[in-house]
Parts: C-alpha cells; sequence; structure tokens
C-alpha cells in the first residue's frame, strides 16, 4: 500500500471506463498527468486488447489490474471512481490497494450515499482512511456519451467538490491544481451537501422523466408535458430534502432551469441512455430513496412511486427477455 511520504503528485487512477471515466482519463493524460485505467482480470485484458476512443483519438495509457501486478502499487494522488451505483462495491475493491495517506478519492456517482458507501468499504478491506480522504462530488453538464469502444463529447462539464463539514484540505488542493492542469472546470463550496441535494433534485426529475419519456434534453426546455413530468418529480424531491434540513430554494430550481437551458437539444441523460441500451437503471437510488424519505417522514411522493414500479419493472422485463 502506498505510503505518506510515498506521495507522487501526478497520478490518477480511473476505475470506471465508461463514458465519463475515459473522458477524464483522456483530459488528464494528455496533458502528461500519469493516469490509469484500473481494471480486474478479463475486463483489464479487453481494455488492453482494444483500446477505447475518445473523440476519435485512441485513449492510449496503461490499464492496471491490481491484483495482477508484480510490480508493487503506484503512489496515487487521485482515485476516481465513475462507475454506475451497481458496480461501486466492485469499484471499491479495486480501489483499496492504491488507497493510502495522501490519496484523495473522488466519486462521480449520482446519488446521495456513495462516499459513506466508499469509506465503509475501504474500512472494511483494512485500509486506514479518514473521512477528509473521501470528500463530497458532483459532476455537473457532461455529456459524454459511449458506443462500443468509443466515447464522444463536447463539453466535460466542471467537477464540484469539498468536504461536508471543515476546512479545505491539502489533498482537496493537490486535486484542484491536478484538474486546472488537465482543463477540467472545478469549483469547492463550502455548502457541498447543499450542492450534493440540488444535483440529486436534478437527476431525480430528468434523469427519469428522459428514461420514462425516452426523451432528449429538449423535451424539457419547454413547457409541456414532459416539463410538468420533470418538475413534479423535483418538488417532491424538495419536500423530502426539507424533512432531512436542507432547503431546496427556488433559486435552485432557477439554477437548474438554466442548466438545462444549456444541454444540447438531442442530447440524453446517462439514464435515458442505460434504457435504450438495455441496462440496469439507476432508479433504487433516485425515486427509491425519496420514496424511502418520503416514508420515513410521512411525505407523500406519488410521482416518484411511479417512476419506481415502472422503471423496476421495465428493468425485471429486460432481464427475463
Amino acid at each position: 500500500m502506498p505510503t505518506a511520504t510515498d506521495a507522487s503528485p501526478g497520478t490518477v487512477a480511473v476505475i470506471g471506463a465508461g463514458a465519463m471515466g475515459a473522458m477524464y482519463a483522456d483530459h488528464l493524460a494528455r496533458v502528461g498527468i500519469r493516469t490509469l485505467i484500473v481494471a480486474d482480470a478479463d475486463r483489464a485484458r479487453r481494455l488492453r486488447e482494444e483500446p477505447l476512443t475518445v473523440n476519435g483519438r485512441r485513449l492510449d495509457i496503461e490499464v492496471l489490474d491490481p491484483f495482477d501486478t508484480a510490480d508493487g502499487m503506484p503512489e496515487v494522488d487521485l482515485v476516481l471512481v465513475a462507475v454506475k451505483h451497481a458496480h461501486l462495491a466492485d469499484a471499491v475493491r479495486l480501489a483499496a490497494p492504491l488507497v493510502g495517506p495522501a490519496t484523495t478519492v473522488l466519486s462521480v456517482l449520482n446519488g446521495l450515499d456513495s462516499e459513506d458507501i466508499i469509506l465503509a468499504g475501504l474500512r472494511a478491506a483494512g485500509v486506514e482512511v479518514n473521512d477528509e480522504q473521501v470528500p463530497l462530488c458532483i459532476a455537473l453538464a457532461m455529456d459524454a456519451q459511449r458506443a462500443g469502444a468509443a466515447v464522444r463529447y463536447t463539453q466535460a462539464g466542471r467537477l464540484v467538490f469539498g468536504p461536508a463539514d471543515g476546512p479545505v484540505t491539502a489533498g482537496i488542493t493537490r486535486i484542484q491544481e491536478l484538474l486546472t492542469r488537465a482543463g477540467l472546470a472545478w469549483s469547492t463550496p463550502d455548502d457541498m451537501r447543499h450542492q450534493m441535494w440540488w444535483k440529486f433534485m436534478v437527476n431525480v426529475g430528468i434523469n427519469q422523466a428522459s428514461a420514462v419519456l425516452r426523451a432528449p434534453y429538449g423535451a424539457f426546455q419547454e413547457p409541456g408535458p414532459a416539463y410538468e413530468l420533470m418538475m413534479a418529480l423535483i418538488e417532491e424531491t424538495r419536500a423530502v430534502a426539507a424533512a432531512e434540513g436542507v432547503d431546496l430554494t427556488d433559486g435552485d430550481v432557477e439554477r437548474w432551469r438554466t442548466v438545462l437551458a444549456g444541454q444540447p437539444v438531442a442530447g440524453m441523460t446517462s439514464m435515458h441512455q442505460d434504457v435504450l441500451a438495455g441496462r440496469e437503471t439507476e432508479v433504487a437510488i433516485f425515486a427509491g430513496r425519496v420514496v424511502d424519505i418520503g416514508g420515513e417522514h410521512g411525505i407523500p411522493v406519488p410521482h416518484n412511486q411511479t417512476m419506481l414500479w415502472i422503471l423496476t419493472a421495465r428493468s425485471s422485463d429486460q432481464g427475463e427477455a
């Protein structure tokens, strides 16, 4: 395992070679930052044999299987976790050999709970890690999509990350410097819990509505039935957030409308892409979470309950096909 004195600024391990992971890896590697795609066994072999392309460029970087190396573990500044929630436990298993006292772990997963799951999983694996090494993080306004081994994007968006409480740490400062070198936009606000809930509100609204309707961003940019469905899901999220002590204001909703207006008309949310590809969706961490919190506080959330029924049933049908 890496030690605090071994820390090597400029080394990033990306877990998850989907659209987002490949997009970030491409940015980092192109400016000379040592960047590793972390995978195990067959997945690592496939990535070596058929490298990804990003916007038509070959992503020619090292693929590391942390359970099949004779050279010891590299010293890593940043572990960037970019998998679907269903694969988070496997990602934590891959991350554990790479995390030392000077390593920061950023999760770009959707939902409210990935950081807690990562911390618990690393500790269960025997890794000594403190809360500050896994700051809260959300990824905003990227449009990366993957088809086969080809990843394409027009905007890389922005990473928003920082401690849940307390000051910015030296580890976070190192990550800010790495992202700046890579030309990736970032911010570190002092209200990360609010920011996490804002992104959750957005995902509950646009991701689920787009998945059920199989509609691109453009369908939600003007008033109409699609827009009204999105807003009904958002309003239920605001209600459960308030019960949890988070005030999602009218200004927060207007902020989302502004972001939405800048999305490509034909662009698709990740959940829309999952439905079209027949993949399992993240409805459990969106509507499922809203329904659970609503139940705890006695708050009706009928639109999210309906999303949960529809998208869970659709996933079950695909699994039986």
